[in-house]
């Protein structure tokens, strides 16, 4: 009886491909550096290189109450955000890629709707070689203003 060939299994969950993100730069997800992401209260993301959302740490997703990642992995970061401020978001992003660190407050909804305003650092991610290879982004909410 001739043996069956092995066939190689791609992961391609979402954590598959945030673990991917994280290896670009040089982590591996047993490194105390994503243990501290996971730690903080803020909105931690790695954007891709042409902005897909590839990770948000767990108090990012409790904070834009998002019960099911694969609902926001893989898409646009700035679809995420209003129609009126994607452009915006965008604009900020492109930036992030040109190897600018840059802020901005803006309001986006919760995923179940709850208005936010929300501080927002983006800041390039370079890889040991030099270029950069995904954006940090970074959230973290705010009271709204009285212009608002």
């Amino acid at each position: 009886m001739s043996e069956m060939p092995k066939v190689a299994v791609v992961d391609r969950s979402p954590d598959a491909k945030a673990i991917s993100v994280v290896h670009s730069v040089g982590l591996e997800e047993n490194d105390l550096a994503l243990r501290l992401i996971e730690q903080s209260e803020n909105c931690v993301k790695l954007l891709s290189i042409d902005g897909k959302l590839e990770f948000m740490n767990c108090g990012g997703m409790k904070a834009m109450e998002i019960d099911d990642p694969s609902a926001v992995y893989g898409k646009f970061w700035w679809t995420l955000w209003p129609l009126n401020a994607q452009d915006m978001v965008r604009g900020v992003f492109d930036e992030a890629i040109g190897g600018k660190t840059s802020t901005f407050e803006a309001t986006c909804p919760t995923a179940k709707g709850n208005p936010r305003r929300w501080w927002v650092n983006l800041k390039p991610i370079c890889s040991r070689a030099g270029p950069v290879v995904s954006v940090l982004a970074t959230s973290r909410e705010i009271p709204f203003r009285t212009e608002d």
